[in-house]
């Protein structure tokens, strides 16, 4: 069983040396420290997942704080789960002042059930707004074609003269519509 410790490189670099610091007291067995920006790439945090993938069951991921990971409430309550799913325990160094006194887990779980909050807030707030949207005469979705339209379309593929890219153009249509309506026959 292995202890790796986690930290993020930020502007800050009296941040930097913080977690670095906690991390050493830790006595974690390796740290990895994410370079990556993104600037550099469009998948941050790349050294974490590789360190994470390759953890069995009864090791330790540690932490300075929860920002370290750099993920939104609902991301960081999947990556916890992920990581109880595969047997990973997370120590959280630091906590909030009013929180120093729960243990990791428990301060997992409740980054769960505010992720799982969040994801309702959010869920009422959409509906809310289609609901709102279709009492002013809005409907989401592809607008609709006229049956004129499908003919034209049906046509020229019928007559093997056009490709789906220039019956799209000559319809005015996407191409994925001018492949609905061509398969449609």
């Amino acid at each position: 069983m292995s202890t790796i410790g986690y930290a993020y490189t930020t502007k800050d670099k009296t941040y930097l040396s913080a977690q670095l610091e906690a991390l050493g007291k830790n006595e974690c067995d390796r740290i990895v420290l994410e370079t990556d920006s993104f600037e550099q790439t469009s998948h941050p945090h790349v050294e974490l997942e590789a360190a994470v993938a390759e953890m069995t069951k009864g090791d330790t991921l540690v932490v300075f704080e929860l920002i370290c990971l750099g993920k939104s409430i609902i991301q960081l309550a999947d990556f916890i789960s992920s990581l109880n799913d595969k047997g990973i325990k997370l120590v959280i160094l630091s906590k909030p002042a009013e929180l120093a006194h729960v243990d990791s887990s428990t301060y997992s779980l409740m980054v769960g059930k505010m992720a799982k909050m969040e994801k309702e807030i959010i869920r009422e707030r959409t509906s809310r707004g289609l609901e709102v949207a279709r009492q002013n005469g809005r409907i989401g979705g592809r607008p609709r074609i006229s049956q004129e339209t499908i003919e034209k379309i049906q046509t020229l593929y019928s007559d093997n003269k056009y490709t789906l890219r220039q019956i799209a153009e000559e319809c005015d249509i996407s191409l994925g519509t001018a492949y609905k309506y061509t398969q449609a026959r």
